[in-house]
């Protein structure tokens, strides 16, 4: 993983001397859930707050059009309500984003998509005052973001986005198991150094 986060930094910092890129820190609030193809389950879920936050890159590819991509630590998860007692799924992810941001007008105002790519760093179940590391979590996730963010002074940019897990989190599930993926609305500021 040391060796994906060296080479990503690298050619964000190579295409930033080309690209007019600018750098920059980003954090967040995420209300995240997981969504499953088991009715019980989705009856018993629901979302659970976590936090985001990392170094981020804007790279435009002319005056509409601009790449927006990062690091970011992403806590997501759920919480499942088992028995009258509230079980906290906490699944937390290094999560390289790759979006796609259409910039509408003079204004700020930018709409956009892109696929982002989720590294597991712990996955944990939680409950009256203890934790237990939970097993059989995939180690990776895939999925699609779609968004809006306003950009003020071209150096502060506020974004809101929903993040569609594409990947199931269960890493042996057979063909007869349900199918479980990660659903995140986030809410976040980045403060952008340069341009």
């Amino acid at each position: 993983m040391k060796k994906l986060i060296t080479i990503l930094f690298a050619t964000l910092l190579s295409v930033g001397v080309f690209a007019q890129a600018q750098f920059g820190i980003k954090a967040g609030l995420n209300i995240a859930a997981i969504g499953s193809s088991d009715s019980d389950w989705n009856e018993m879920i629901s979302s659970k707050a976590g936090i985001q936050f990392g170094g981020v890159a804007t790279i435009p590819f002319g005056d509409v059009v601009q790449l927006r991509t990062g690091a970011i630590y992403s806590q997501k998860g759920a919480t499942v309500d088992v028995l009258g007692t509230d079980i906290i799924l906490a699944v937390d992810y290094l999560e390289v984003p790759a979006d796609f941001t259409f910039m509408l007008g003079d204004g700020g105002f930018a709409l956009s998509a892109g696929p982002y790519f989720a590294f597991l760093m712990s996955a944990k179940a939680k409950a009256d005052g203890e934790s237990e590391d939970m097993e059989d979590v995939s180690a990776m996730d895939l999925g699609l973001n779609f968004g809006a963010s306003f950009t003020i002074a071209e150096s502060m940019i506020i974004d809101a986005r929903y993040g569609m897990g594409l990947m199931n989190l269960v890493d042996d599930a057979d063909d007869d198991d349900e199918t479980m993926l990660n659903g995140c609305f986030s809410i976040s500021f980045a403060y952008m150094f340069g341009g």
